[in-house]
């Protein structure tokens, strides 16, 4: 009697795994995550907006909200305080935070995207040439943005009196128009949007001047894709996915970058497509694919200048201690170089 009931039960059973058998398992649920960038949706914002509208996240089993930022520092301390899972910001503002709040959770950068720092002092005055020139002069600036903090390792560098200039504190979005009003003789700015903004103002372009902090002696990195240490451990394979995903979605928008302004006025339509279009391939061109980029492939970094950036950096900014390398930034999360390559 046993020996039937445990054929019936086995006979139960295969038959409920034949209906079983081919039916679609239950999706598993996406990993969400909530991502910050370091400022407006504009051209910079492009392929992380594209990957979040166009499925490259959702196909890496992400589920990835965005937001509009203030401000790397102020992307970075939310980011600290758990409020958001990625942020898109400075490296050097994350180093800052790090040394200088021991005591809240410390952030990593897992993916460099300026490969080249887009500051800048932008200028029409044309007895401005080198950045000796800015002896004398008035520069247009806002407080605690990343080209004035670093301005006296740029003027350490380049043999500055910097008594001898006087900066104009002002709100971000006023330093070009106060400038081309005569408030001053330059600006301090992210190469791309004082282009930008100074192209909007009708200023005669070809008489820009600029002086490229890359230029005059500064080994630092740029933005890049950072998130908090806590997440390293507890989910290191959404990282990778999120890096492939962002990857992905820059390869094809470099390849099409007509695409990426729609997306972003369905987030601001304020913005004009054809700016944030060439605000974008500036980004691409001038910051993103540099010489070792193009040897080495997106998202990495070169120790040796990496290390140099980081000492310039503890000085410039009087950190309490110098960070190592493997504190600042880590490679663990990209894929091999091959699949880094961008067109």
């Amino acid at each position: 009697m046993k020996q039937i009931q445990r054929h019936l039960l086995l006979l139960a059973l295969g038959f409920v795994a034949l209906l079983s058998f081919g039916q679609p398992q239950a999706a598993q649920a996406a990993d969400k995550l909530k991502l910050l960038m370091d400022w407006a949706f504009q051209g910079q914002a492009g392929a992380f907006v594209n990957a979040v509208d166009n499925g490259y996240f959702t196909k890496q089993g992400l589920d990835v909200s965005i937001d509009r930022g203030y401000g790397s520092a102020d992307a970075i301390t939310k980011l600290a305080s758990g409020a958001y899972d990625v942020a898109f910001g400075d490296i050097n503002s994350m180093m800052e935070f790090n040394t200088k709040n021991p005591d809240k959770p410390q952030l990593i950068a897992v993916m460099m995207v300026f490969d080249r720092p887009p500051l800048s002092i932008m200028t029409f005055d044309t007895s401005i040439k080198t950045p000796r020139d800015l002896e004398g002069k008035k520069v247009v600036t806002s407080q605690g943005e990343s080209n004035l903090r670093l301005f006296p390792l740029f003027a350490k560098l380049n043999g500055i009196d910097r008594s001898k200039v006087t900066f104009v504190n002002v709100q971000p979005q006023l330093r070009e128009s106060l400038m081309m009003r005569g408030e001053g003789n330059a600006v301090t700015g992210f190469y791309y949007a004082s282009y930008e903004s100074f192209k909007a103002l009708g200023a005669d372009m070809p008489k820009l001047t600029t002086l490229m902090y890359a230029d005059y002696g500064l080994k630092v990195y740029g933005n890049a894709v950072i998130v908090s240490k806590s997440l390293v451990d507890s989910k290191p394979d959404v990282i990778r996915r999120f890096n492939l995903a962002l990857i992905s979605s820059l390869r094809d928008t470099m390849k099409q970058p007509e695409v990426v302004a729609p997306l972003l006025k369905k987030r601001d339509p304020t913005i004009f497509e054809s700016a944030e279009t060439e605000r974008f391939e500036i980004v691409n061109r001038d910051f993103i694919m540099t010489p070792y980029v193009k040897e080495h492939g997106f998202g990495d970094i070169d120790p040796a200048r990496m290390e140099a950036g980081i000492a310039q950096v503890t000085e410039a900014l009087d950190l309490p201690r110098k960070p190592k390398i493997d504190e600042v930034f880590t490679s663990q999360f990209l894929p091999p170089a091959d699949q880094r390559k961008l067109p």
